[in-house]
């Protein structure tokens, strides 16, 4: 923390009760449908803490069908909320959840401390996914990042890049949960009726590296491995097409009957492979090991805070698609190695990679930042 807030710091005393948290997010944390579920999902999770009184800040509110209905159809923007607006007064703290713009404009007009709680750095945005960032991104980031009690990325990687490209201090690493509504609360046993079934989860067929996953499929089936390999997104009609591989198109997990079919694909997979060019954070690959199946990803981006030793295994980006099947056929054909590597990927995900513990951790946080400012 690199700077201290002129306000009055709470009482060490103060902290026995309910710690007031305000949440800003451009994001409705009241829908689902946006954000992937992570503004719901991490809302949920503090509310839900019997030592969080959580507010939610700006106009986000339930959505209706009708709203629903004008932003698909209309291409209603949401809106935004205007931080100068809010009555602030009653809380101990602030978190915003990827929010860097208005978390810039609330330090403005208010002088309550603040979390600033993200998964990118500005230039690893641009050069991963070709986003378009102003001029002055980086500026208002470190901005940003300078004025917070704390920073916390979603991994280790990004933590430890900000820290090159930003010149933060200390950033946290506290990993994102898994937006999932319901998970197993046992490991899943995974049949041997002698079929391997693969799972490769794309929204971008060529960035997460479609066609090495299919290349790997071949290739393991060379080996005499009998398998099959369900893609779950928009796949090429080579893949659509190709024997042994099952496509089920674009799976919402908002919706009941969908996710119910992500569910059972992940609970029935005895391994998803994820030969990325490039990613951040992919929480599919959490989810996937909620039901106890293991991993082989690229080793990019944040990808080692999700699969760490004995969950999977973590292959270079350039290695070609037969040292994936022969990762793959490593894991596959050692009974006992398999089986301790779905319960450690399965420990971890619960232990880890859940919600309540995000909310676990940044609780614990908070409250170690603004006693810290008191004793200071």
């Amino acid at each position: 923390m690199s700077l201290q807030f002129t306000s009055p710091a709470p009482s060490l005393q103060s902290f026995a009760r309910r710690l007031r948290l305000g949440l800003l997010t451009p994001h409705n944390p009241f829908d689902r449908g946006t954000f992937s579920g992570t503004s719901f999902f991490a809302a949920r999770a503090l509310a839900s803490r019997p030592d969080i009184d959580l507010h939610i800040l700006g106009p986000h509110r339930q959505p209706t069908p009708l709203n629903r209905l004008k932003v698909k159809l209309l291409r209603q923007p949401p809106v935004v909320p205007q931080p100068e607006t809010f009555e602030t007064k009653e809380l101990d703290m602030v978190l915003g959840l990827v929010a860097t713009p208005l978390l810039d404009q609330f330090s403005r007009h208010h002088r309550v401390p603040y979390l600033h709680v993200t998964d990118a750095t500005p230039q690893f945005l641009h050069d991963t996914y070709n986003w378009d960032m102003p001029r002055d991104a980086d500026a208002l980031e470190r901005r940003v990042s300078r004025r917070a009690f704390a920073t916390i990325y979603s991994s280790d990687y990004m933590a430890a890049k900000a820290r090159r490209e930003l010149g933060l201090e200390s950033p946290f690493c506290i990993p994102f949960g898994i937006n999932i509504e319901k998970l197993p609360e046992n490991c899943p046993t995974k049949s041997r009726d002698g079929v391997v079934n693969l799972l490769f989860v794309c929204s971008d067929w060529q960035r997460k590296g479609g066609d090495k996953a299919l290349a790997a499929f071949d290739a393991l089936e060379a080996k005499g491995v009998r398998a099959r390999m369900t893609v779950v997104g928009r796949a090429p009609e080579s893949c659509r097409t190709h024997p042994g591989v099952t496509t089920t198109g674009f799976l919402d997990k908002n919706r009941p009957a969908d996710a119910a079919i992500l569910a059972d694909l992940y609970r029935k997979a005895h391994l998803m492979l994820l030969p990325t060019r490039a990613d951040c954070t992919p929480m599919v690959v959490a989810e996937a090991m909620a039901y106890g199946t293991p991993v082989l990803a690229s080793d990019v981006g944040g990808m080692a805070t999700l699969v760490i030793d004995g969950t999977g295994r973590l292959l270079d980006p350039n290695a070609h698609a037969g040292a994936w099947a022969d990762a793959a056929y490593g894991l596959l054909s050692n009974a006992r190695l398999y089986r301790d590597t779905s319960e450690k990927a399965f420990s971890h995900a619960h232990s880890k990679l859940t919600w309540r513990v995000w909310a676990q951790s940044i609780r614990m946080l908070a409250e170690t930042s603004l006693t810290s400012a008191a004793a200071a």
